[in-house]
């Protein structure tokens, strides 16, 4: 039983290492990401905001501005001066 249950904490802990993994690459290379739930878009020509496990995702798509794909930990957001 107890090997069951390690193997299961396993398995679900590599899952969330690839999905974050994953988002981490699409955002380098310009990309949204797949396995984050898009919460908020503004009004400023459609920029995206995602929030995955332990990160959020901004597809900036400025009308005269950033066109870019930013990947933020949640540790580093948490340190952000406002």
């Amino acid at each position: 039983m107890k090997n069951k249950k390690v193997f299961m904490r396993t398995v679900l802990v590599i899952a969330t290492l690839i999905m974050i993994g994953r988002d981490y690459y699409l955002t380098k290379e310009d990309r949204p990401p797949n396995f984050s739930i898009q919460v908020d878009t503004y009004k400023d020509g459609g920029t995206k905001v995602y929030l995955g496990l332990g990160y959020k995702v901004i597809d900036y798509n400025q009308l005269d501005g950033r066109k870019d794909v930013v990947f933020i930990p949640f540790y580093l957001e948490m340190f952000e001066i406002k």
